[in-house]
């Protein structure tokens, strides 16, 4: 582990040539490919160029040299201005692509020359890794042109080398290019799925995992589901209006990131689902998106566990209450619109749940009749009364006090 760290920290300045902080990470990333794909393509050029030179093919194996020297020297180049990078490739690519060329005429055409020019189709893959699709799609057209001269070549100039066996350079260049195309398709699936998995995670992070999986299978964004049990709860903080007047705006994050942090905990481990938080406020559901017989009882749970949360653990280095509202009954849940969009909640359920938390006491956790009904035989309850709520005639709440014993 340390020697792989540290030959990381050797070739990060390497592979890192040509990198520019306000390109993109997949420019990033395609050029550090195409770093490594030079630095191997120039390792094999050397025992190349030495054969060359024993066959007897000098001028060959000379314009190799100074085609090899010239392209270290504009990597050098880009490493010293990153931001002449497409000028520098596109130099080089001129320059090897015409070396080609040379030595297809010096070997008499496309055949005798063993397709030498078929690693030019590294340059519109390399163009595509490093530059973008335009200049892949000029490099395609360069390498179909190249193609086109190195037949037509027999007919303008005679050879001035022979290779008695050209099958086997046709090979080598035939298995180096089929290996740099796997490179760069592999680079490709591997980056789409990359950005996949992160799409992919960040969706699930925003909406139910059903939903998720709903917007992706059927390409729809609206959806609406009619629950016929579910129950909701709202917790506010309070006093949380003049308690942020005297916090700087960092501090007031920082305390709601931290409550709600806590809150979360709690919702993945019961196996709820958090709506949305607005402003101070928190919004949870049990029942939705899958139905579940226990939702009352999970939902009072969690507002017993985030109620004894804050009365015992300082949030930021403050004392904080919460005002928690519960209703049990029928949603509507789903997502509309086509923009930012929210899995969301609607209906009286919904409303009175709202209403339980602001017409609770702080510190308690208020919860209607048919909540009550559903979870009085494991929790303790205390009777409030009727008590006036906006929009409602009188209603009959209840007090959710603890867990009966045994439960």
């Amino acid at each position: 582990m340390i020697g792989t760290r540290r030959w990381k920290r050797l070739l990060e300045p390497v592979l890192s040539i040509g990198a520019d902080p306000d390109q993109t990470e997949a420019i990033r990333g395609g050029r550090r490919v195409f770093i490594i794909a030079f630095i191997i393509a120039s390792l094999f050029s050397i025992p190349q160029g030495a054969s060359d030179f024993i066959d007897g093919y000098t001028w060959v194996a000379v314009m190799n040299v100074v085609v090899s020297m010239v392209g270290f020297v504009l990597v050098f180049a880009i490493w010293r201005r990153p931001r002449w990078f497409v000028v520098l490739v596109t130099i080089m690519f001129a320059l090897i692509a015409a070396s080609q060329l040379v030595e297809t005429a010096m070997f008499g055409g496309l055949f005798p020359s063993g397709l030498v020019v078929m690693f030019g189709l590294a340059f519109p893959l390399a163009a595509l890794l490093a530059i973008g699709v335009r200049s892949a799609l000029w490099w395609s057209a360069a390498f179909i042109a190249s193609v086109m001269v190195a037949v037509a070549i027999p007919n303008w100039f005679d050879p001035i080398y022979s290779q008695t066996e050209p099958t086997v350079d046709a090979a080598f260049n035939l298995i180096t290019t089929g290996i740099l195309v796997t490179a760069v398709v592999w680079y490709f699936v591997r980056q789409r799925d990359r950005f996949q998995q992160r799409s992919d995670d960040l969706l699930h992070n925003i909406l139910p995992d059903e939903i998720a999986a709903r917007l992706k299978d059927d390409g729809t964004t609206t959806i609406a589901d009619d629950v016929d049990a579910a129950s909701v709860l709202f917790a506010d903080v309070v006093g949380f209006t003049p308690m942020s007047a005297t916090m700087s705006p960092a501090e007031l994050v920082g305390l709601l990131d931290e409550l709600f942090t806590a809150f979360d905990g709690f919702v993945a481990e019961l196996g709820l689902e958090k709506i949305k938080t607005v402003g101070d406020a928190y919004m949870v559901a049990a029942g939705v998106p899958v139905p579940r017989p226990d939702h009352a009882r999970a939902i009072a749970e969690l507002a017993l566990r985030i109620r004894d949360h804050v009365a015992t653990t300082p949030i930021a280095g403050r004392t904080i209450e919460l005002r928690i509202g519960i209703a049990s009954g029928p949603v509507t849940a789903g997502i509309i619109g086509t923009h930012k969009f929210a899995y969301d909640l609607w209906g009286d359920t919904v409303n009175t749940a709202s209403r339980m938390e602001s017409s609770g006491i702080p510190g308690s956790i208020q919860v209607t009749r048919a909540t009550y009904e559903l979870i009085s035989d494991g929790f303790v309850c205390e009777p409030r009364g009727s008590v006036a709520v906006k929009g409602k005639d009188e209603m009959e709440t209840y007090f959710l006090l603890s867990r009966r014993a045994g439960t």
